[in-house]
């Protein structure tokens, strides 16, 4: 379909729940996001989750934008298996936690679980060379070029990736990649 390319898709080894984003400058800061994190951990994550790896769910898709046609993230759609909400309830107080300390800015009133499986910002731009990766740390791209997703929305709306235990909270590198292919991580709990 129109604007579908391989380079979209997320890479295997990336895939993962984005609850938010920071923006830290230094050592101070990061060590700050690490402590905060143990903190939340100890005040309210193990009591919630009860000490163990909650058990998703990844089945359907779902798009962004308003406009099937005009795709720039496809993301597969997380729940807990058990149909509780303690996933949202964790990732939302852990949101509420950063942005109170200043770490994170506020965005949405709940965090959105999804994995991102195809994102226009993943396209690469084919007449840039490969080795300007490296040298940025991002991918070569020219402009934001949406993709018609009304086939893939319609083929897999119900598809079921399957099940995966969530047993851990990182705080992850953007652009960066340790030896397993996953981000760089500079705290977890």
């Amino acid at each position: 379909d129109h604007g579908v390319s391989s380079s979209l898709f997320q890479n295997p080894a990336k895939l993962h729940l984005t609850l938010g984003t920071l923006v830290l400058l230094n050592e101070q800061e990061i060590q700050k996001a690490c402590d905060l994190l143990q903190r939340c951990k100890e005040d309210f994550v193990d009591q919630i989750a009860g000490g163990k790896p909650l058990t998703v769910e990844v089945a359907g898709v779902e798009y962004m934008n308003d406009d099937p046609a005009m795709t720039d993230v496809l993301y597969a759609k997380v729940h807990m298996k058990d149909g509780s909400d303690r996933l949202q309830v964790i990732a939302d107080q852990l949101v509420e936690r950063f942005v109170a300390s200043g770490l994170m800015l506020k965005e949405w009133d709940r965090v959105k679980l999804h994995a991102t499986v195809m994102n226009t910002l993943f396209r690469k731009d084919p007449s840039a060379e490969e080795q300007n990766n490296t040298v940025t740390g991002k991918s070569s791209f020219k402009e934001r070029e949406s993709f018609n997703g009304r086939n893939i929305l319609k083929l897999f709306e119900n598809f079921y990736f399957g099940e995966v235990q969530l047993d851990s909270v990182r705080l992850s590198q953007r652009f960066s990649s340790d030896a397993s292919g996953y981000y760089a991580t500079s705290g977890q709990l």
